[in-house]
Formats: structure tokens, sequence, C-alpha cells
């Protein structure tokens, strides 16, 4: 209890003291609704990290706002006539630490992030077959040629940081523009600007708080205070409450996010396709769009957004319409007139919690009994996302930069699959997704949606809005297609 009130008082001073006058240090509150789970870019599982991680850490690329990759450790790269081998260039960087980046510390690095026994997200990175140093760089081997490759680079597993760093969980060491001060668990987060960044520009501000606020109302009250100074994903059912303040900047963009209803495939009477659907048809996704997200945002007929638009399949809208009688007849022919489900929902996520009080009404009218359960975020990632120990829950999967990144969860033991959806057609589509290039990989993909759509590991809902309210001033946000907040792009 002293940490945390101790975290508050130092955080309000430090607001008071250092961004008054001119000259001045400057320092920005960032309201967040939850903590990271772990900054070891290996073990961590949460979106929620990487959009803090993005500023501490770097690899050998990193993502754009456009959805593309660009040189971040790696000055450039070249690729071999087979493109199987990627040949690194680094440049001069420098560790928090002070000690400077090695060639040993990016293979240690990018070794132990393919490494089962120690990565939870080791077959992110399964096409490669060695990494090792040679004088010019690093050079990363691959099975075979992979479409996706460059791009899982950009993730937070690929990160780089020192082979002698200890506890990164807690005290992460990386080259980003960033360094973390202090974090006391569900109050905040302290960054300090690095003024030593390998690109030379020193960001406008010299200090970053990452405030943990879980209600979002809350987190509206302290950005009209003024003791926040950014939300960049604030709910819908509060942008009333900002919209018209004068004081305040309001920015819509797409998430790239896919809101699920993610139903236990391997669970029984849901491993039962007739269960699914008719969980599927008795969902009025419209209304759960008004209802939850005040009418805002793309509904999803797929497991990638519109914002993909080179790759979304479009086709999908008829497959399960809203027929709720339908819904009835098949729970019937399933045996499961009085079907009884517990849906789980992560607390700190009010968009999904909506959404799923809503479902749960139209659920009811089927017939259905639903057991609603709130937990907190530590909770839902345990018994969820890690030991699949539910029946139906809701959460938003965040977009990546390729859709084999997204796809790929679905497959087949896939870490990732916490669905335990399986279909021999869709392993081989992602498989053959990887090796195809151009009109040839997007056919692939829209396969790949439809089988998802048909097969049901869980009913998809939603891409909401991006929306990012910060007080009058504060400028130069950028949006990504993947869950990051670039601190070091923003000033006054």
């Amino acid at each position: 209890m002293y940490k945390r009130m101790l975290f508050s008082v130092v955080v309000a001073m430090i607001t008071i003291l250092l961004v008054g006058g001119p000259g001045l240090a400057q320092v920005l509150n960032i309201a967040i609704p939850q903590d990271p789970d772990s900054f070891d870019p290996v073990k961590t599982v949460a979106a929620a990290t990487g959009e803090v991680a993005f500023n501490i850490y770097e690899g050998l690329v990193k993502a754009t706002p456009q959805g593309e990759v660009e040189g971040a450790l790696a000055t450039h790269w070249t690729i071999n006539d087979t493109g199987t081998v990627y040949t690194f260039y680094l440049r001069e960087a420098f560790f928090h630490d002070g000690t400077p980046v090695t060639l040993d510390d990016v293979v240690s690095a990018l070794n132990r992030a393919r490494d089962p026994k120690i990565a939870v997200r080791a077959g992110e990175l399964s096409m490669i077959k060695d990494v090792h140093p040679i004088e010019t760089g690093v050079q990363i081997e691959l099975h075979e040629p992979n479409g996706a490759f460059i791009y899982t680079l950009a993730e937070v597993y690929a990160s780089i940081y020192p082979a002698h760093a200890l506890d990164l969980a807690r005290r992460p060491v990386g080259t980003g523009p960033y360094q973390l001060q202090e974090w006391v668990p569900n109050q905040g987060l302290e960054l300090r600007r690095f003024d030593q960044h390998w690109s030379g520009k020193i960001p406008y501000f010299e200090q970053a708080n990452f405030m943990i606020i879980p209600d979002e109302n809350s987190m509206v009250l302290n950005l009209k205070a003024g003791r926040v100074n950014l939300i960049p994903r604030l709910e819908v059912a509060v942008l009333h409450q900002v919209e018209n303040d004068p004081n305040l900047v309001i920015l819509s963009s797409p998430m790239n996010l896919v809101q699920v209803f993610s139903i236990n495939n391997a669970r029984p009477p849901f491993d039962d396709l007739r269960v699914r659907k008719a969980l599927a048809l008795g969902t009025n996704r419209e209304e759960i769009l008004h209802g939850a997200a005040w009418g805002r945002g793309t509904l999803l007929d797929s497991a990638l957004s519109p914002s993909m638009a080179s790759f979304y399949n479009d086709s999908l809208h008829e497959v399960y319409p809203y027929d709720p009688q339908r819904a009835k007849e098949l729970l019937e022919e399933a045996g499961q007139e009085d079907l009884q489900l517990v849906l789980t929902l992560p607390a700190n996520y009010p968009l999904h919690v909506q959404a799923g009080e809503l479902v749960a009404e139209q659920w009811k009218a089927l017939g259905i009994q639903v057991d609603l359960q709130i937990v907190e975020w530590g909770t839902w990632l345990e018994r969820v996302y890690t030991q699949r120990d539910y029946d139906v829950s809701v959460i938003g999967l965040a977009g990546r930069l390729d859709p084999h990144a997204i796809l790929v969860r679905y497959t087949t033991g896939n870490s990732r699959n916490f669905f335990n959806f399986s279909n021999t057609r869709y392993d081989e589509l992602i498989r053959l997704g990887l090796k195809t290039v151009g009109s040839e990989r997007r056919e692939v993909y829209l396969e790949a949606q439809e089988i998802l759509a048909q097969e049901l590991p869980g009913v998809f809902i939603m891409d909401p809005p991006q929306i990012a309210a910060m007080t009058r001033g504060v400028q130069g946000f950028k949006n990504y297609p993947t869950y990051v907040v670039d601190v070091a792009s923003l000033y006054k």
C-alpha cells in the first residue's frame, strides 16, 4: 500500500514540478487499463506489454505506422536467391546499461526466442534453421522461403537484449528511446528518455508515465483534470464525455483488432459443430455493435480486420446470419436444449464485458443458461489463455503486420490457439501461404478465412475504432496497425 501511495505522490509531484516552465524537463502521463504481464520478450503474451515495450526494446527491424517494416538495429539486410538466407548488417548501438550491442547479443536473443523450452511463442520463429554471426553482420538461415518472416522480426519476442541480462521480466534492458526507471505493479510505470539512442534523435518528453487506471470513467476524469495527457485507447462508451471538450483532441482510426467470442472447441459439447453454429446464429452482432460500441467500429465475419484490405475476405457475411429459430433447432438436434455454459469476461476491458453481457441475454433467449464470470486480467491470461480452462470467452486479438501472424494462431498445436481449433485443410493452407506471393497468396488466405467462418473456433464480432484522446497541445500521435504507443513521436 505504501509503494502504491508513493508512486501516486511521485507522479503528481513530477507533473507539477517538471511540466511547469520553459526549459524544464517535460513529462507525459499516459493512462492504460492494465499492467504488462512480463517484460521478458520471450515470456510475454499480453498485448498490453507490447504497448509499453515498443518504447524500451527494439529488434533488427521495427514496424512503421503504414504496416511495413524498416531497419532498427539493422541498417539494412539482403536476401539470397533462394529466399532462405537473410543477412542483417548491424548499426552501432548501445543498450540501456551502457554496453554496446554485439553480434553475440543478437544471436543469443534470437536463439532464446526460438527455444521451445524457454519461449512461450517459440513456434512463431520455427521457420529459422540457424542463426550465426559472420564478419559483416548476422546471418539467419530458414528451412524454406517464408513470406511472413521479416514481419515476425518486428514482434516483441524478437527483441534484442544483452546476453548477460538477468531478470528481464522485471528489469528490461533494451535499446529503445526510453528505459524503464520504476514499475509499481497495478499502479504505473515510469520510463526515462535514453539519450544514447542510436538514431541521434532526442525525444521531446524526458519522462513518460504509464498510469494503470482500469476504470474508463476514472481515466476521463484524470484527463479532464490534466493529471493524464493521453488515453491511447479510449473506450467508446465514454467518448461522449470528451468529444466536445475544447481542451481535448480526439483522433479516431482503425484499430486492426478482432473482437471474438472464443469457444473452447475441445470441450464437450462445444466440440460439436452444431452447438457452435447455434451460438453463432443466436448472436445478434449488430445489436452488440450498437450496444457495446455505440455503433462505431466495423462488423466482422472473419479472423482478419478489413484494415488488412489486401487479404480480408468480404464475402462471408451470409455464412451464419442472425437466426435464433435455426439456432434453437440446432441445439435440439445436438441434444443440448438445456445447455449451460460459463462465459468468462476480462474485467479490464469494458468493451468486452459489455459485449459479453449483451450476448448472454441473446443466448438466454435461446434457452441457454449463461453464467457470467468477470475476472481480472491476470486470471484471464492464466485460466483462459494458458490453461484453456473455459467454455466461452470474449477478447480482442491484436492485429499484426502480416496475415500469417494472425491466422497461424488457429493452426493445430499452436501455442496461441486457446480455441483448441483443429482443421487439417486449414493447417495446410497456412503452411502454403508462407510459400506463395501476390494474388496466389491472397487466395490462400481467403480460403483459410472461409474455413474459420464455417467451422467456428469462435464468433467474430467487430473491429472497434481506436480512439485516442489527449490534452490539446500534445502532437505527433501515430496510429500503428499493431498494439503500441510510440512515445518518441509525441511532442508539444
